[in-house]
C-alpha cells in the first residue's frame, strides 16, 4: 500500500465543546446487540446534549456509527471539525484524546478504532483541575461493551499516494487480545512507511541593515524524506474482586530508517545587485530515534472513595548526522554536524474522588522527574558546540468540586497548584547555566444550565503553555549558509486566560470564546552579522494577544443525509513596535488584526443494505486570508474531498474505504512574517505553485475485525504533558 506523506501546516484554533459519563449497562448491552445485527437500518440522528462542562454525542445506533473509524466520527460530531487535515475542537485547536479513560499516545489508535464500536463521544472545551495546565481541550471516546472470551484480532491496512508528485505512505496495524474470565492479555504491532518524494518551497527573505543596506535571498527548496517506523505494545489487565482493576503495559517505538534530503538554490542580492548564487545539498541520517514507555495502574473503590493511581517511565533518544555541501562563487565547502539527545522521565499521579453533600469532590497530586542530555557538534568553527543538561522536577496538587444548584444548574469549581524546579547546565559556557523555581495557581470555573430547551455553559480557566525542551536550548544550530537557529533557557511559560460560552438548541450550536495570551511563545528573527546571516530565536512576546472567536454549528439529520456544518470567525488584536532602519525614526508599528473566516462542511449519505450498506461523503474546508499569531496568511485555503465506504461480512467485520482529498488542488498556503528589519515570504509549492505538502491524494483503507474484545485497560498515564515536550 502506498501513500502521500501529509505534513500539515500549523493548526489554526477553530472549535469548542465538552465532557461527561453516561452509565447504564442494561441499555448499553441491548444497544450493542442491535448494532451488531447482520442488517442495520440506521435512521436515528446523533443526539448531542450538554452535561456539566462537557458536550456528549451519542454515536451507537445513529447514522454516525457507520462513519468508518473514530477519526471519521470525530469530524462529524458537533463541536469538532477537520481543518488542514487535523481534527480540532472549535476555538481550542488540537485536543487530548482518551479512549475508555486511557490517554491516547498514538493518533493511529483513532484511525484503527471502528465507528460501530463507539458508544458516545465527550468533548470538553474547558478541562477541569485534574488535567494539567497545558491541556486546552479533551475528547473522551467511550466504546460499547463487548461480550465473549477467547482470542480476537483486528487488522488495519492503509495506504495513500499523491498522484502529482508520488508522495506515498502506508501503515499496517495488527491488534490481538486474549481474554479469560476477568483477565486480558493484549499486544499490538504497527509498521509505518512514509516516503515524501517532493516537497517544494519558494522563499523570499529580506534583511534591512544599517545605513539602509539591503540583503535579500530568493530561491526554492526541494525536500525529500523517508521514515520507516515500527511500533509495538503489550500488556495485561485484570479485575481483583468486584471494584479493583490493575494492569500494566509497555510500548516501544523505533525509527529503523530515517533520511532527510534538502536541495536549496538561492540568489544572493546586496543593495539590489546580484552578488552570488548559492547551491546547497544536505543529507541527514535520522535512524537513531527510539522510545520506551511503561505504565502501571490501579483503579478501584474502597468504601465511598474512588482511587485512580498511575505511574509511568519514559525514555527516548535521538541521533542525527547531517552533511551539507555548499557551492557558491567563492568555491565549495562542507559543513558536518552531529546531534544526540537523550531524555528520561518518571511520573506518578493519584486521583481520589468522594461524594460530598449534593455533589462530588476530586483531589489529587501528580509528580514528574525529568532529565535531558544534549550533545551538538559542528565543523563550522564560527558556531560553538554544545554539551548541556536539563533537569526539571514538577509537583502539582489539585481539587475540584461539582454540585447541583436547585432550579439553577450545575456548578463546577477547581484549583490546580503547580511547582517546578528547573535547572539548565551548559558544560561549554558556564555563564549560560541557570536555575529557577516557578509556582503557579490555575483556577477553573464552569456553570451549566438549561433555559427552556437551550443548554448553556459558561466557563473560565487559566492555562499555561510550557516551552518544549528543544526550545530551551542555548546552542546555535546550523540550518544553512545564511540561516541559524537557537532557543532560550530563559523562556517563560505562555499564560492563557480563557472565557467560553456555549449554547445548544437541538441540532444548532453556538460558541463564543475570548482568550488573552500573555508572554506568547513565538519564533523571532534577528540579523546575526554583516554577511546577511540571520538568527531564528524563540521568544516571549512582550505584548498580549487578545483573540475573539465565534462559531455556529448545524448538525441535523435529514433522511439518509447527515450534514455537519460549521461557520465562524476568529479575530485577534496584536500590535508591535519594530526596529526598522528604513524609517526616519528607526521604528515602525505593525498590526496583526485581520480576521480569519472559516467554513467547514461535512456531508455523509447512508444507503441502507446488507451488512450496513454504503457510506458516501462530500466534505469541504475553507479558510480565508488573515492573521494568526505573528504570521499573515496571504491566500484563501480550500480543500474539497470525497469518499465511499462499504462494509462486508457478518457484523461488519470487513470494511473498505476509498477517499480522494483536495480534488481541485487548492489546499496550499502563502505565509508572510514581518519583523521590521526582516521580512520573510514563503509559499509551499508543487510544480506550478500549488500544494501545501501536496494534500491531493488518493487513499485506500481495508479493515478486518474478528472478535476483538473491548479493552478493559484503565491506565490513564502520568506526566503526559512533560512527555509531550520531550
Amino acid at each position: 500500500m502506498k501513500t502521500i506523506t501529509t505534513i500539515l501546516l500549523a493548526s489554526m484554533a477553530t472549535i469548542t465543546s465538552a465532557q461527561t459519563k453516561d452509565n447504564g449497562s442494561a441499555s448499553e448491552d441491548s444497544l450493542y446487540k442491535s448494532v451488531m445485527l447482520e442488517e442495520v437500518r440506521v435512521s436515528t440522528p446523533a443526539k448531542t446534549k450538554m452535561k456539566g462542562n462537557s458536550m456528549v454525542t451519542r454515536v451507537a445506533g445513529t447514522a454516525v456509527a457507520t462513519a468508518g473509524t473514530a477519526e471519521d466520527v470525530l469530524s462529524r460530531i458537533p463541536g469538532m471539525m477537520k481543518m488542514k487535515g487535523e481534527l480540532q475542537v472549535i476555538g481550542k485547536g488540537s485536543p487530548t484524546y482518551y479512549i475508555n479513560g486511557r490517554k491516547v499516545q498514538d493518533f493511529s489508535e483513532l484511525q484503527s478504532l471502528s465507528s460501530h464500536d463507539i458508544k458516545n463521544v465527550e468533548v470538553i472545551t474547558n478541562p477541569g483541575a485534574q488535567y494539567d495546565a497545558q491541556t486546552n481541550a479533551v475528547v473522551r471516546i467511550n466504546t460499547l461493551k463487548r461480550h465473549g472470551e477467547g482470542f480476537g484480532v483486528a487488522i488495519d491496512l492503509n495506504g495513500d499516494v499523491a498522484p502529482s508528485c508520488g508522495n506515498e505512505r502506508s501503515r499496517s496495524t495488527a491488534n490481538m487480545n486474549y481474554r479469560h474470565n476477568d483477565t486480558d492479555f493484549f499486544a499490538g504491532f504497527t509498521f509505518d512507511c512514509s516516503h515524501l518524494n517532493r516537497y517544494d518551497t519558494e522563499t523570499s527573505q529580506v534583511t534591512y541593515g544599517k545605513n539602509a543596506s539591503t540583503f535579500s535571498l530568493d530561491g526554492t527548496t526541494h525536500m525529500s524524506q523517508r521514515f520507516n517506523t515500527i511500533k509495538f505494545n503489550a500488556g495485561m489487565n485484570t479485575i481483583l474482586g468486584e471494584n479493583h482493576y490493575v494492569g500494566f503495559k509497555i510500548e516501544r517505538n523505533d525509527n529503523i530508517k530515517g533520511i532527510i534530503n534538502f536541495n536549496m538554490e538561492e540568489d544572493v542580492t546586496r543593495n539590489n545587485i546580484l552578488e552570488d548564487h548559492l547551491i546547497s545539498d544536505s543529507h541527514t541520517d535520522a535512524d537513531g530515534q527510539d522510545s520506551w514507555l511503561a505504565n502501571a495502574y490501579y483503579n478501584g473503590k474502597i468504601g465511598k472513595w474512588g482511587i485512580d493511581w498511575n505511574t509511568d517511565y519514559y525514555h527516548t533518544e535521538q541521533e542525527r548526522n547531517a552533511r551539507t555541501l555548499e557551492r557558491e562563487n567563492a568555491g565549495e565547502r562542507i559543513v558536518s554536524s552531529h546531534n544526540y539527545e537523550k531524555s528520561h522521565m518518571m511520573a506518578t499521579k493519584i486521583v481520589l474522588s468522594h461524594p460530598l453533600s449534593m455533589g462530588s469532590l476530586q483531589v489529587g497530586t501528580e509528580m514528574t522527574f525529568t532529565k535531558r542530555n544534549n550533545i551538538y557538534e559542528i565543523s563550522d568553527k564560527a558556531i560553538a558546540n554544545d554539551l548541556s543538561d536539563v533537569k526539571e522536577n514538577a509537583y502539582s496538587l489539585f481539587a475540584e468540586y461539582s454540585t447541583m444548584i436547585p432550579k439553577a444548574g450545575r456548578l463546577s469549581a477547581g484549583l490546580r497548584y503547580e511547582h517546578i524546579d528547573f535547572s539548565y547546565d551548559n558544560h561549554v559556557n558556564d555563564s549560560e547555566s541557570q536555575s529557577r523555581h516557578d509556582d503557579n495557581l490555575f483556577p477553573f470555573l464552569n456553570f451549566a444550565t438549561r433555559l427552556g430547551e437551550i443548554d448553556t455553559q459558561l466557563s473560565y480557566s487559566l492555562r499555561a503553555r510550557r516551552p518544549n525542551y528543544y526550545l530551551l536550548r542555548s546552542n546555535i544550530e546550523y540550518n544553512n549558509r545564511y540561516t541559524l537557529s537557537t532557543g532560550d533557557p530563559k523562556l517563560e511559560n505562555e499564560i492563557r486566560h480563557d472565557i467560553s460560552l456555549n449554547s445548544r438548541y437541538k441540532w444548532l450550536g453556538v460558541s463564543v470564546q475570548y482568550m488573552c495570551i500573555k508572554k506568547g511563545i513565538y519564533d523571532w528573527t534577528y540579523p546575526y552579522d554583516d554577511e546577511g546571516r540571520v538568527l531564528i530565536k524563540w521568544v516571549n512576546f512582550s505584548e498580549p494577544i487578545h483573540r475573539l472567536s465565534a462559531f455556529a454549528n448545524f448538525a441535523p439529520t435529514i433522511g439518509a443525509w447527515s450534514p455537519n456544518y460549521t461557520i465562524g470567525i476568529q479575530k485577534q488584536w496584536l500590535s508591535f513596535d519594530l526596529t526598522d532602519p528604513r524609517e526616519a525614526s528607526g521604528m515602525r508599528t505593525v498590526n496583526y488584526n485581520k480576521p480569519l473566516f472559516i467554513i467547514n462542511t461535512n456531508n455523509s449519505f447512508h444507503i441502507a443494505g446488507k451488512n450496513g450498506g454504503w457510506q458516501i461523503e462530500l466534505n469541504s474546508e475553507l479558510l480565508s486570508n488573515g492573521h494568526y499569531g505573528n504570521a499573515e496568511l496571504r491566500n484563501w485555503y480550500w480543500n474539497l474531498s470525497c469518499a465511499v465506504q462499504k462494509y462486508f461480512l457478518k457484523a461488519k467485520a470487513l470494511s473498505v474505504r476509498l477517499a480522494f482529498d483536495d480534488i481541485f488542488h487548492k489546499a496550499y498556503n502563502n505565509v508572510r512574517l514581518d519583523i521590521g528589519n526582516y521580512i520573510l515570504s514563503q509559499t509551499h509549492i508543487l510544480g506550478q505553485g500549488r500544494g501545501i505538502y501536496d494534500l491531493q491524494r488518493i487513499s485506500l483503507s481495508i479493515r478486518y475485525n474478528l472478535n476483538l474484545a473491548k479493552s478493559k485497560y484503565k491506565g490513564t498515564g502520568a506526566g503526559n504533558d512533560v512527555r509531550e515536550r520531550m
